[in-house]
């Protein structure tokens, strides 16, 4: 690897199939180098649970030798939604570096865990000249464990970077969708995710049973499926707005996406009425790109990017995978 360039991959495993993309950056110029989507053979997850690892491997195999991927690449995966717990916390006003402890140490009292046994991360804005408003994510160690484990029994280095699921696509949305009030909805296998968002800082995050492994069920039909699970989306958008003092708030953008792609053409028809939000957008509406590409796998290589632009060698050996 040359001095002035660098490679990432994003891996985004999925519940139906996994996908990567590989791109170069020389300069200030990013290119896109190679990408490819593997399909599960055979159901690799019952519900949310993972019942069948080896799909993942065969996939994260196929993926390797795709894209050529070794030791130097930088790598962006994502956990699963359901294994990311967020919190919005209150804290005084103190000095950065203690801001994640004694965010942990609340996190902690309330689920009753030890400290051990979860990463936190945080992102802090100051809510008043003395109190912090505080986004917190949690995972328990055991799931960034149980996740590394398929890149090491598929030969892959460990990701550098580890990030929350729901947040995949968030990476290549246009910027001035965050302007004012906007909702980006994720639809995965059993639960489907709201994040809002005012003014690009993220309020909340929640969800509502249903997902995309009820469209497998014989006789269920996508338009019947779509009408449920927008009308409870329709709801919760609701408690969600009224719970952060946003009762009368506007909603500029809602923009949505699935596991499960060629069925999104069925929920855009279903949200035409949809009248929480001025604008109602699939998910390749709102981004910031035209390459025929896993738009996952993609939107994650791009965090890589993103995040270590200015970094030229970005060590492996002891490094610890980072969640969001």
């Amino acid at each position: 690897m040359g001095l002035f360039t660098s490679y990432y991959v994003g891996i985004d495993i999925g519940r139906y199939g996994a996908s990567g993309v590989k791109l170069k950056i020389n300069g200030k110029k990013t290119k896109l180098i190679s990408s490819t989507s593997i399909l599960y053979r055979k159901e690799a997850f019952d519900g949310e649970n993972l019942s069948d690892e080896s799909e993942i491997l065969h996939a994260l195999g196929m993926i390797k030798a795709s894209l050529k991927i070794n030791m130097e690449d930088v790598i962006v995966s994502s956990l699963f939604p359901d294994r990311i717990l967020f919190r919005k916390i209150e804290l005084p006003k103190m000095p950065e570096q203690q801001i994640s402890n004694a965010a942990k140490f609340q996190i902690v009292k309330e689920l009753s865990i030890s400290p051990d046994e979860i990463t936190v991360e945080v992102d802090t804005r100051q809510k008043v000249p003395n109190l912090l408003d505080v986004s917190v994510l949690v995972v328990r160690n055991e799931d960034i464990s149980k996740f590394n484990s398929l890149f090491f029994k598929s030969s892959l280095p460990f990701p550098d970077i580890l990030d929350a699921g729901y947040f995949k696509f968030g990476y290549i949305l246009k910027d001035e969708l965050f302007e004012g009030v906007t909702f980006v909805v994720f639809e995965d296998v059993a639960s489907t995710y709201l994040e809002l968002f005012k003014d690009r800082v993220l309020m909340g995050i929640d969800n509502v049973i249903g997902g995309s492994k009820e469209l497998l069920k014989d006789g269920q039909n996508a338009n019947s499926h779509y009408q449920e699970l927008s009308d409870k989306i329709q709801r919760l958008s609701k408690m969600m707005l009224s719970r952060f003092s946003m009762s009368d708030a506007e909603v500029e953008h809602f923009i949505f996406t699935s596991e499960m792609e060629e069925h999104l053409d069925v929920w855009h028809n279903v949200l035409g009425n949809f009248q929480m939000a001025k604008e109602v957008l699939m998910h390749r509406e709102a981004f910031n790109i035209s390459l025929d590409v896993p738009l996952g796998a993609y939107s994650l290589a791009i965090r890589g990017v993103t995040d270590n632009y200015k970094d030229k060698f970005l060590p492996k050996k002891g490094k610890k995978s980072k969640t969001v």
